[in-house]
């Protein structure tokens, strides 16, 4: 009973201390919810207001630019010859002047993609000439219908019952104040689909939509006509006080239209330039609604994080806490220095392997105490090796008096091939940086080694190298372990007598198992070889790792190559038939998906 009740209180503390540490967070997060929804609504009104007068001043920008472009034509030299000498020009002069002057209008239309067609009305030679036909016969009818729509109110923009949208120069338009017919007229048709297409860019919600109105005529892309009908009315009657306020003022107009139970945000901006006013409304619940319902999923959430609360510390004291406590004393014995710690678990969940890998990880602490001095010994052996590789007093002076003998024998040939190898060798042997590289790099050093040794031969050792496979090539190995291999087959592999001495490299790959792969790069040469005591001798030193002898260059990589990758790695050295030494140097890859990559 009291062991309950213990237990209990221990459980009732972790929700207590959940619901103290939750509940300010709590509290500010209810604050910030209301304070980012009315800052959500008025940045959509302002974002609204912004997007409504960009789209208003980019429909006055491009109706004056086509406007602009229309007046240059009033001066056009051939519509001028046309319309006010046309008894001057012979009827094959006429002929080329209006095509030459449709071609124009053809240019006038593609100049917007809002002018559907471009044409010109001249009364003195009674045609028409589109940018669609080349010269049509002016009606009267027509030509009187021009003249009394030219005395209306339309600041550049005329509709007609036939739902068309045009804009007209009148040249001259003193003309028409006394009756008389104009020189000629510029008409440009806009396309209606096009604005259409204008409008759905300013809105594309289901139940809103997006116009321009005028007192007159709208164009309207909505499927909400109804809230149209009711929107369009109050900006029409707002347009009339608009009219009235300074020509630099830019009236904007934005409120809540209520139809039947939609509530839609309307923002409508006037255009004093072209007497017409941009309007578009959007549901209030399209772009505002999803913040009603963040109250309620506030509260949802909040019961759902009770539950959770009490669960989770029930959890934490049952499963999590005990054996989490357990496992931080024995790290902490470790972290004193007593490395005798074992730590058992009955239960088969993730704590028993916590339990096992940490278990693993102290026995293998143990062993690394040991490794690492014998890797750091070897770590400065090859450091020292590579050194004494790098300042090879020997090497430098012959490579330098070969070259200038070749130079004072004129041989510049050689002594140019000489001088780029004997360039890249001592670049790789100086290179600062990281002591590990592509196999691919190594072996195009083992090239220029190799190339530099048969000029200094001249020729009486040859040398091959094979393509190295394309999934060896991005293997990353130690810095010089193959230069001291081919090397040594240089100073060692060849006797005085020996004749069609030749080097060959060349690498191979088999499988093993687990997923491995054996990457082994072969250096072989056709010279004395080895006895079978020597080779003996030899295998026996790489066998024994622990002699403290100092080594020759070609057991320092079998060591280095052993210490970096495993039991697997190493030289190994066979006689060759027919006379010579193969000398392989093994390193072991992961192989998957046809790719190799280093193993640690």
């Amino acid at each position: 009973m009291d062991l309950g009740k213990r237990r209990f209180s221990i459980l009732g503390k972790l929700i207590l201390t959940f619901l103290i540490v939750i509940s300010p967070m709590y509290v500010i997060g209810t604050r910030i919810n209301e304070w980012g929804a009315q800052l959500v609504r008025n940045e959509i009104s302002k974002s609204l207001q912004s997007q409504i007068q960009f789209y208003r001043t980019s429909l006055e920008n491009e109706i004056d630019r086509m406007g602009r472009i229309q007046r240059q034509y009033v001066n056009d030299e051939d519509l001028v010859s046309l319309s006010v000498t046309p008894e001057s020009l012979t009827e094959y002069q006429k002929l080329v002047t209006v095509k030459r002057f449709q071609q124009r209008l053809v240019l006038l239309k593609e100049s917007s993609i809002y002018i559907a067609k471009a044409s010109v009305y001249i009364p003195p030679i009674n045609k028409i000439i589109s940018s669609e036909e080349l010269a049509g016969t002016l009606p009267r009818e027509r030509l009187d219908a021009l003249k009394r729509d030219a005395t209306s109110l339309h600041k550049g923009l005329f509709y007609l019952d036939d739902n068309r949208l045009y804009m007209r120069e009148y040249y001259p338009s003193n003309q028409l104040i006394d009756g008389r017919d104009p020189v000629f007229v510029l008409e440009l048709e806009l396309s209606i689909p096009a604005m259409q297409q204008y409008l759905t860019q300013i809105s594309n919600y289901e139940l809103g939509g997006a116009a321009i109105v005028k007192d007159d005529w709208d164009l309207v892309n909505t499927q909400n006509n109804e809230a149209y009908a009711i929107i369009s009315k109050t900006v029409r009657e707002s347009m009339t006080t608009w009219r009235d306020q300074p020509s630099q003022a830019t009236p904007v107009e934005n409120h809540i239209v209520t139809v039947g139970k939609q509530r839609l945000l309307t923002v409508a901006a006037y255009s004093s330039s072209l007497d017409l006013s941009v309007l578009a409304f959007v549901p209030e619940k399209a772009v505002m609604g999803p913040l009603e319902h963040y109250q309620i999923y506030l509260w949802l959430i909040s019961f759902i994080a009770l539950i959770v609360i009490v669960l989770f510390s029930y959890y934490v004291y049952r499963i999590i806490h005990r054996p989490l406590s357990r496992l931080v004393r024995a790290f902490r014995k470790v972290e004193s220095g007593d490395l005798q710690v074992e730590l058992t678990y009955k239960s088969s969940d993730e704590f028993n392997y916590l339990y096992e890998q940490f278990n693993n990880m102290v026995a293998h602490l143990k062993k690394l105490i040991f490794e690492i001095y014998e890797q750091k010994i070897r770590a400065q052996q090859s450091e020292l090796k590579q050194l004494q590789s790098q300042i090879n007093p020997h090497f430098l002076y012959n490579s330098f008096y070969l070259l200038y003998r070749m130079t004072k024998a004129h041989d510049f040939d050689n002594s140019t091939r000489f001088t780029k190898f004997l360039g890249d060798y001592f670049q790789y042997m100086t290179r600062n940086g990281s002591e590990e590289v592509p196999l691919e790099r190594e072996l195009s050093h083992v090239r220029a080694f190799a190339e530099i040794q048969t000029i200094r031969y001249m020729n009486r050792i040859t040398f091959t190298m094979e393509p190295l496979p394309d999934a060896c090539k991005m293997i990353i190995v130690p810095r010089l372990i193959l230069q001291p291999i081919v090397e040594n087959a240089y100073h060692h592999g060849f006797d005085l007598d020996h004749t069609d001495r030749h080097l060959r490299v060349y690498a191979t790959h088999s499988e093993l198992e687990d997923g491995m792969s054996l990457v082994a790069i072969h250096v072989e040469d056709n010279g004395q070889g080895m006895t079978e005591e020597e080779l003996r001798t030899y295998k026996a030193k790489m066998l024994d790792e622990d002699a403290a002898e100092e080594i020759t260059g070609m057991l320092n990589v079998h060591r280095r190559l052993r210490l970096r990758f495993g039991e697997k790695a190493g030289v190994h050295l066979a006689s060759r038939e027919g006379g010579g030494l193969i000398v392989s140097v093994c390193i072991p890859v992961a192989y998957s998906d046809n790719t190799m990559m280093n193993h640690d």
